[in-house]
Order: C-alpha cells, then structure tokens, then sequence
C-alpha cells in the first residue's frame, strides 16, 4: 500500500513538472522573439566585471581562449543607457534595417568602430561629405546602417563595434553590463575565469508575457492537472480503505482522516516546491512568479479533490448506515 502511494505522489511530482515546462514553453518563445530582436539566442546571460580592466583585454581573452567556439558579445553602458558596444567572432543575425545595413564578422576585425542606429537614437551625429558619423568623446564612428522600427527594443538605442584594435576597445570593461550569447559551457567558464556569477538578462527579465493562453499548452497543463487530481482520487480512496480496516468510527474516524490528509497535503506541498526549484534550475523561466503561481493553484486543485473525495466517501458512509 505504501509502495503505491509513492508512485501516486511522483506521478503528482511528474505532473507538477509537466505543468511548469508547460509554462516554461510559453516564456521561451516569447523570449525567442525579443532575443531575436536584439541579434541574440535564447542561451544569453550577462556578467558584471568590477575591475579596471578594458574592454579590448576581455575581448583578447575571449579570442585566445575560445577561438572555435561561437560568442557574441553586447556591452551595454552603465552611464549611456542608450549605447551598447557589440563584438563576435562569427556572423551575428542580421536586423532588419530600415537603410544601410547591420554588422557582420569583419567590421570587429579592423581598426575603424562602425555605429548602426536605433530609429530615433539619442546620439550626436554629423554628416560630411555624403556620409554620417556618430561623435562621441572627440571619435568618429562611421554609421553604417539605421534599424527599422522593433516593439521589444529601444527606438533611441545605438550600436557600436568593438574590438581591441578599435578606439571602443580602449573603453573600461567596468562602465558596462556583459551580456553574452555562447554555449552555457563557455558562459559559466568566462563567469568562473572573472570570478562573477552568470545571470539572466534584464530586458528577459521584465519581458511582459503577452501570449499566455496558448492553446496546446494550456490543453496539456489541463492533461497534467487532470492526471495530478485523478491521483489525489485515488490516494483519498486508499486512505478511506485503510481506515475502514481499523473500524474507526465517529470522531476517532474524522480526526484519522482529518490527521492523515493534512499530512498527505503537506508532503504534495513539499512535491510542489521541489517541482518548483527543479524547474528554476533546469528550465527557462523568465518569471518565476508565475510558475510558483501556477504550480501553488494546481496544488491547491489537487488538494479539493482530495477534500471533496474525502468528504463523499464519509457521506455515502452516513446514508448506508441510515438505510441499514
């Protein structure tokens, strides 16, 4: 009996998994598109270096130590919250481009920075002899193209490429936030190497969910509920078994069950949790409000059916003993 119920309560915690990754989906996609909007996939993280290094020593390091591994690197200034600095070593998306174009891998190889503009970027420029340039700190920087318009980003954003051999390598690494798009292997290396911590970025962060009732997954947390309910089902059944060996009667069996079912209750609060932190750190969530939102609802669920279960099985009780 107890070997059953086991299974019930990991059946109740596979459930409560199958939910949350539900959830999961849902926020990966709708994250997909926002990274996809800034040239980035969904494996990005950022790093906070604090020392007084600059940013063409970190970009130097990130070359001789991970020459065959695909990186992508936006900086983004801590003063200058409209001015991000960009380095890869392969060719990043391109973004739609309302003129000119976006960067490719050999505008980080040279010795000129280019600039690419949000639509209505909030930075000096000049125009001489038929071209523009964004000036900053006495240094030019050829525009190259302008980004069409993009709900999810900043219209008053600008990009600049770095590179240790451009004049925005000279910048300190310590002025900007480090988000970085690699494998996770080579983003907790780099984090390690720095001695930081790895996290997730802000603009994924505070990314509202606009699409939350999709269908296939709203059918599959209903299936997941159902199958985690049906289990409580179940178990309230074999509890009710249990007690009618003992020929428990009156308040001796109202207090047994009353007991029993709080601590069944308890240990599915428990299985909650677990599914909880084993999904924060093994799935994407963008808010974890939710998923503990979620996860605690469908606890809650499971557990009325449990009461409701409880409750027919001592009324049927009652109306057989009135008609015997």
């Amino acid at each position: 009996m107890k070997f059953k119920k086991i299974i019930l309560i990991i059946i109740i915690f596979l459930s409560f998994l199958g939910i949350g990754s539900m959830l999961s989906n849902v926020q990966s996609r709708e994250a997909n598109q926002l990274l996809e909007a800034y040239g980035l996939s969904n494996n990005t993280r950022y790093i906070e270096v604090k020392n007084n290094q600059e940013v063409r020593t970190f970009l130097t390091y990130l070359k001789k130590r991970y020459p065959h591994n695909k990186i992508q690197v936006h900086m983004t200034s801590k003063a200058k919250k409209n001015q991000t600095l960009v380095w890869s070593n392969h060719n990043v998306l391109k973004l739609p481009t309302e003129s000119g174009r976006y960067f490719t891998k050999d505008d980080f190889k040279g010795q000129v920075s280019f600039a690419v503009l949000g639509l209505n970027a909030k930075v000096p420029t000049l125009k001489a002899q038929g071209n523009e340039y964004v000036y900053i700190n006495q240094k030019y920087y050829t525009v190259i193209g302008t980004l069409k318009h993009y709900r999810q980003m900043k219209q008053n954003g600008y990009y600049l490429t770095a590179s240790p051999k451009q004049p925005t390598g000279k910048f300190k690494l310590r002025d900007y936030q480090i988000i970085i798009d690699s494998s996770n292997k080579v983003i907790q290396q780099i984090a390690k190497h720095y001695g930081v911590k790895a996290k997730t970025p802000v603009f994924v962060k505070n990314h509202q969910i606009h699409q939350f009732s999709i269908i296939r997954e709203i059918l599959f947390i209903l299936i997941f509920l159902l199958i985690a309910s049906a289990s409580n089902i179940i178990l309230a059944f074999m509890d009710w078994k249990t007690v009618q060996q003992t020929n428990l009667k009156g308040s001796l069996l109202h207090n047994w069950l009353i007991n029993h079912g709080i601590r069944i209750l308890l240990v599915e609060l428990v299985v909650t949790f677990g599914a909880y932190f084993f999904l924060i750190s093994r799935k994407f969530v963008s808010k974890p409000q939710h998923l503990i939102w979620l996860l605690m609802t469908s606890w809650v669920i499971i557990s009325i059916f449990y009461a409701l279960s409880i409750l027919h099985l001592l009324r049927k009780e009652k109306n057989n003993a009135k008609t015997a």
